[in-house]
This record gives C-alpha cells, sequence and structure tokens, in this order.
C-alpha cells in the first residue's frame, strides 16, 4: 500500500512541470513542491528530530502548510495542525497535549507562537516562515541548507503520522490518531466517490488545520491536479479565481455556499467551469439546498458525512444522486449511502443493527476511520468499538439505501419527556421567507427540564419586520406542540467556529449561563 509521500514522489517523477500549487502569484511544479518537501524533511532531521516526534504547524493555507504535512510523512514525523484562529491559550493545550516539540508558524500567527513558546519550554525547535526578525529559525534558510534527496527514512501504513485535535464542541479539543493507512484509504476513497481526475483545478477556501481542508489537498495530490490556496475565505476573491482559474472542484460547508446563492451580482461572474460543488462539515436546510441548486444547477452538487475521526468520508451523496425533478428528488436532503471502501450500519443502543426506516446511531468500519484519541483511553473505549466509529449521529436508512440525518444524539433536546430533533425544527425555520439561518438549541426550563429555543439571523430586507410570535406561529401547523420552539431570538448574524460551521457549542453555554443567572437550571444539568 502507499505510503503519503509516494503520492508527492510519483508526481514529481511523472509531472515534474506541471503546476501543483498557485498561491497568489507563486507557482509550484510538482517537481519544486517534491524538492522543497525534501528539504525541509531532512533539514528537520538534520535538527535531531527523530521518527515518531511531534511537529506542529500553526497558520492558514500556504504552500508551507502543505510543504508540512508532505514533509513530516516521509521523514516519520507526526504531524499537529493548529488552527489559526486559536487564542494562545487553546493552542499551549494544543501542543502540550501532542507533546510537540518542534512548532513551525507564519507571521500572522507569530503574536500567538511567542505566547506559546513562552508557556511551552519542551519546545525544542522554533521555525517562521518569514526570513528575519523574529528570534526563530528561517524556514526559507533551512531548505537552502538541506539536500534535497529522499529521506532515508523507512514509513510503513501502520505508522502514526497526524494528530489532528476535533474542534472542542463537547470539552476540550480531542487528538485523533491517524496513521498512512487512514490518510491513503480516505485519499482513495474521496477520488473515486468525487472522480478526481488530473484535469481538476481545485480551490481551497477551508482550512488545511481543518479535515475539510486536508483531504481535498491530499486527493489534489494524489491524482495529479492544481490546487489553489485562498489564506481565508473569502467570497469576492474565490469568484473571481473560479472564474479565471476555470476551478472544477470546490468544497465549502453550507454556510459559504449560502453565501455564495446570495449574493446579489453572481450572475456577473462565469461559474460554468465547476464540475462539482461539494457541500458538508455540517447540515444544511432542505430549502438551503434547493435553492442553490436552482441557482447553480442541479446536477454539480455532491454531500458527504465525514468527521475527524473517520479522516474524511464515511457516507456520500454523489453529483448523480441530487435531482429537483423525478424519482431522485424525494431522496434531497439524504446525506447518500455507504462511501467507497467504507461499511456503515445504523444500531440502537446496544449496538444492534435497526431495520431501514428505524432511527438509531450511525456507526462506520473501514481502512480510512482512526482507532484512538491520543491519551484518552476512556473517551476511545466510547467512540471506538471493535473496529467501529460511533459517529454520534442518529440517522435512518430508507429501503432504497438512502441514509437521511435526523440530529446530533447531544443535540436531541428531551421537553417534557419527549424527544426533539433540533434539526427537524431548524428545517421548517428555513422554510420561513424571511429566515437567512436559523439554528436551535435547548434550554433550562423549570417546568419542562428542557424548552425548544431557536436563534434567528433574518434576511437584509425582512429585518425589524418580522417578530417572534409570527415565526411561532409559522411553526404551528407544521410541528407538534412540544417541538414548537417557546422563544425566538433574532441576531445579525448566527457564530461560526473555524470551520464555518454554526457554533451550537457557544449558544448553549451562553444561554446555559444566561438562564442561570435567572436562577433557572436545567433538569439534565
Amino acid at each position: 500500500m502507499f505510503v503519503i509521500g509516494d503520492m508527492l514522489r510519483r508526481d514529481a517523477r511523472l509531472l515534474t512541470k506541471k503546476a501543483g500549487i498557485i498561491e497568489g502569484n507563486e507557482h509550484f511544479t510538482y517537481g519544486d513542491l517534491n524538492s522543497r518537501v525534501n528539504r525541509l524533511a531532512n533539514a528537520l532531521s538534520k535538527l535531531t528530530i527523530k521518527k515518531g516526534d511531534k511537529i506542529a504547524f500553526m497558520g492558514n493555507n500556504c504552500h508551507q502548510f502543505v510543504e508540512f504535512y508532505f514533509a513530516a510523512a516521509k521523514g516519520g514525523f507526526v504531524s499537529v495542525p493548529v488552527n489559526a484562529r486559536f487564542s494562545s491559550d487553546e493552542a499551549v493545550y494544543l501542543i502540550k497535549n501532542s507533546e510537540a516539540t518542534t512548532l513551525i508558524y507564519t507571521e500572522e500567527t507569530a503574536p500567538v507562537a511567542t505566547k506559546i513558546l513562552d508557556a511551552v519550554p519542551e519546545i525544542k525547535w522554533r521555525i517562521s516562515t518569514e526570513e528575519k526578525g523574529t528570534g526563530a529559525i528561517s524556514y526559507e534558510e533551512l531548505l537552502r541548507n538541506a539536500a534535497d534527496g529522499e529521506p532515508k527514512v523507512q514509513v510503513s501504513p501502520e505508522d502514526m503520522t497526524m494528530i489532528m485535535y476535533t474542534s472542542g464542541a463537547t470539552g476540550a479539543p480531542k487528538g485523533v490518531v491517524a496513521t498512512h493507512r487512514n490518510i491513503m484509504a480516505n485519499t482513495n476513497t474521496m477520488c473515486l466517490e468525487l472522480d478526481i481526475v488530473p484535469e481538476d483545478v481545485t480551490v481551497l477556501a477551508m482550512p488545511i488545520y481543518h479535515n475539510g481542508g486536508l483531504w481535498p489537498t491530499m486527493s489534489t495530490v494524489y491524482r495529479g491536479g492544481t490546487m489553489i490556496l485562498m489564506p481565508r475565505f473569502d467570497l469576492e476573491t474565490m469568484l473571481q479565481i473560479i472564474q479565471d482559474q476555470k476551478v472544477t472542484f470546490l468544497n465549502l460547508v453550507p454556510t459559504m455556499l449560502l453565501r455564495i446563492v446570495s449574493h446579489p451580482n453572481l450572475s456577473s461572474y462565469n461559474l460554468d467551469s465547476l464540475r462539482v460543488i461539494m457541500y458538508a462539515g455540517a447540515p444544511i436546510a432542505l430549502e438551503q439546498l434547493k435553492k442553490a441548486m436552482q441557482i447553480l444547477g442541479p446536477n454539480r452538487f455532491y454531500n458527504s458525512l465525514g468527521s475527524t475521526e473517520s479522516n474524511g468520508n464515511l457516507i456520500s451523496m454523489r453529483t448523480s444522486q441530487h435531482a429537483l425533478e423525478g424519482p431522485l428528488a424525494s431522496k434531497l436532503g439524504s446525506v447518500g449511502m455507504d462511501a467507497m471502501g467504507v461499511k456503515i450500519a445504523i444500531v440502537d443502543e446496544a449496538g444492534k443493527e435497526v431495520p431501514n426506516g428505524t432511527v438509531g446511531e450511525i456507526i462506520g468500519k473501514g481502512d480510512n476511520i482512526a482507532q484512538a484519541y491520543w491519551k484518552l483511553p476512556k473517551e476511545t473505549a466510547e467512540t471506538f468499538k471493535d473496529g467501529w466509529l460511533y459517529t454520534g449521529d442518529l440517522g435512518y436508512r430508507d429501503e432504497d439505501g438512502f441514509i437521511f440525518i435526523v440530529d446530533r444524539k447531544k443535540d436531541i433536546i428531551i421537553s417534557g419527556g419527549e424527544n426533539v430533533a433540533s434539526r427537524e425544527v431548524e428545517e421548517i425555520l428555513h422554510q420561513h421567507p424571511a429566515v437567512y439561518e436559523a439554528t436551535v438549541i435547548g434550554v433550562p426550563d423549570k417546568e419542562w427540564g428542557e424548552a425548544v429555543k431557536a436563534v434567528v439571523a433574518l434576511k437584509p430586507e425582512f429585518k425589524d419586520k418580522v417578530i417572534e410570535a409570527e415565526l411561532i406561529e409559522f411553526c404551528r401547523p407544521r410541528l407538534a406542540g412540544y417541538k414548537r420552539p417557546r422563544s425566538i431570538d433574532f441576531v445579525a448574524e448566527l457564530p461560526k467556529n473555524a470551520a464555518g460551521k454554526i457554533d451550537k457549542a457557544s449558544l448553549k453555554k451562553h444561554y446555559k449561563a444566561l438562564y442561570e443567572q435567572q436562577g433557572i437550571k436545567s433538569a439534565l444539568g
């Protein structure tokens, strides 16, 4: 089986002069990229960094981040990507927990990196992508003084290659241990599912420190395509890149997709080159998806359900399965079927598979799936059982094999003993013409234990024209009484995490504290 470094070695041999990375005005051919990766791996080894040692990188999307992943893989090191938006306290936790002894950082993260270095004396090597003035080793100087031959390190598919941390939505972030086999298996899956070819051009707006940015990176390199790096998501810039560079593949979270289709001047951009528009990483309201398909064309869309623990994809809804009319129209809103190389089951609390049409927890098994959290044996035992990943997603499979998500286990609201799926209520709210985005959470209630609360962002033209009572009344004929929101708060914008997902965890924390100040505590704790 290939290991990660083999992908780049092959490209350097067969596609030496082809552009692998475009970043602003800089172009890196696969020959350039392989040479730089080898130099970095050899330079790190020369610093006495050994196979199995942890190396952290903190920065936004840049060619150095891509080089870091492949250099770590070739050198037998373990990469630890750090969210560029983290505070110093958050970053220090990751660095300490991972036991990283080297930190590479970019100019925009230098202020936080300085605090990390002060707080973590275990960091032996500090490397800055800037040339001077940082008090750290220069990244480019390291490369200039290193050999560009292939690192003489034996790497096997079972070697650990990465610790990527979860978002920490239910507590401190958990480090997911990934091997070369895990990453390569998911890369194979994604290339097969999406029919990725060497002619594909990908614009990478999702952060590389997140799985949503990592797998497109690996898949593009694996097939010898071209990736265009954006340091961060900017709508106008991305639309211009798609038009000018004739981008064929786009991976987004639903909030990014919603911003595209809501753009007032979208028709002024030529997006005809787009072959695949992938939306993943968070639920999308059915009404929002239909609107996007009507505007951009239905046969371009692809949905995926995955996680950091699966290193990518578990379930796929292919472009050919997206339809606004005909027999497949009823499947819209499904996350699809088992991805290639992955087995999916839906089970009850005892782990027994349930019949079609019955809601249970979605679990998955495959070579792409991690088998452990870093230094968390209890959490590992709860999530990884007999080779299966217990996702925490609740759903059912219909008679045709399509899987529909009901909710996250942790987002189920229990009101007066009745289970309320927050996603079901969100779907109804999104049917109202004034609603731009909506999320639903449970809040403490003296009588019912938990009550359903909606937090809504209105479309600009409806601001101050829609009131709480109107939306609650809109839900009345569409939802049972116990499912209807008992209160609705209006906000200018819903909070998002670094990956662009609606941050329910911060909303839950905010409202829990707010209600407790009023002396109301949840019956569920």
